[in-house]
């Protein structure tokens, strides 16, 4: 085992998550809000109480007495903590985004300060990952006189933290004497394009089936309450739903804002036609109405794609109370047994990113007529 002074003094009071180990068999009922799920390559780490994932990459992973654990030769502690949100929320831009994350650098500079009495050169840096989260990352060198020079030695803290709803994730990845600074950048940035953050619960049963498809197929859906199928792609994170006749899932987060796919089947026997359910779920009226939930600002009826059937219509609103703008596609379907509708939401900086990937969702979707 490594040994070092200043490692894991940063979680002097925290609250550091515990962590068990279950493997891709674990059933949904029977598993904690956090924990890791095994995989061919790696460990996928689940919070559903702050909910997100991220992959570990590494064939084993060793639980230390610290609240750390050890994979890949990479020794790591993970918290998560609070952040104001006074300063920072989805309402708010980038800037102050930075400015909680540099806030929680400042405290654990002043830590570390404090500890080895004189001041400690620090680098830091913002990137984004693949799909456009941000991330920060600082290293604090660790002084020689502190450390036993004559063993392996830590030489210096890295500290990856990001956003994660309304907190801020942090991990630690102390570096050694003996360890290659690239290499342990390299592990750092394939985590950062791990990273899945949802807005509400996790849909584990669907995660399981995720982690387990080694062979890279397709991840089809049959929906239980509707006659048709479709393919979740690999950038969609869907969401638990107890109710069959809802499915939820949303896209990558982006400056903490993630875009909503949401799927509604109905019987028909509720409706008098097609046409009658159509009316109540596509906006109706002129712009400008409002009909008590929103403000009509735009609609535009579109071309339907692939086995669609019903109507198409992209549309921008203002729900009623707010000066806040969305933009949305509502498509509609019928099948031998149910209406259904498939809806897209997105803020209008976040619309251009995932509209292109909604249609595509939507020409994987089999509809049974008859």
């Amino acid at each position: 085992m490594k040994k070092y002074i200043l490692c894991f003094l940063i979680c002097v009071g925290f609250n550091v998550n515990g962590f068990s180990q279950n493997d891709a068999q674990t059933s949904s009922a029977a598993v904690q809000d956090v924990y890791f799920m095994k995989g061919s390559d790696g460990f996928h780490y689940i919070n559903d109480k702050d909910f997100y994932t991220m992959k570990f990459l590494g064939k084993n992973v060793d639980y230390l007495e610290n609240g750390a654990f050890k994979i890949q030769d990479h020794i790591i502690t993970l918290i998560e903590t609070e952040y104001d949100t006074s300063i920072y929320n989805n309402s708010k831009g980038i800037e102050e985004q930075k400015q909680v994350l540099q806030a929680y650098k400042d405290v654990e500079l002043k830590y570390f300060e404090e500890f080895s009495e004189q001041k400690l050169k620090v680098e830091e840096k913002f990137f984004n990952n693949k799909d456009g989260k941000l991330f920060y990352l600082f290293s604090i060198d660790i002084p020689l006189d502190k450390v036993k020079t004559d063993e392996d030695y830590l030489t210096r803290m890295n500290i990856l933290c990001f956003v994660v709803n309304d907190k801020l994730s942090t991990i630690s990845f102390p570096l050694f004497n003996s360890e290659d600074e690239a290499e342990k950048a390299a592990y750092i940035k394939a985590l950062t394009e791990s990273v899945a953050i949802y807005p509400s619960n996790i849909d584990i049963d669907f995660l399981r089936r995720r982690v387990l498809n080694t062979e890279n197929e397709d991840l089809v859906v049959d929906f239980e309450s509707g006659d048709f199928s479709f393919v979740v792609p690999d950038y969609l994170n869907v969401i638990r739903s107890n109710d069959k006749t809802l499915w939820t899932a949303s896209f990558p987060d982006v400056n903490n804002i993630k875009n909503a796919v949401v799927i509604r089947t109905i019987k028909k026997e509720k409706y008098d036609s097609f046409e009658a359910f159509n009316k109540e779920v596509l906006p109706q009226g002129k712009l400008g109405d409002d009909d008590g939930r929103m403000t009509l600002l735009l609609k535009e009826e579109l071309e339907n794609i692939g086995d669609f059937n019903g109507g198409s219509m992209r549309f921008q609103y203002m729900p009623s109370g707010t000066m806040r703008t969305y933009l949305a596609k509502k498509v509609t379907f019928e099948t031998k047994t149910h209406y259904g509708l498939v809806m897209f939401n997105a803020t209008p900086d976040t619309y251009k990113g995932n509209i292109t990937r909604f249609d595509e969702f939507l020409k994987t979707f089999k509809i049974q007529k008859e």
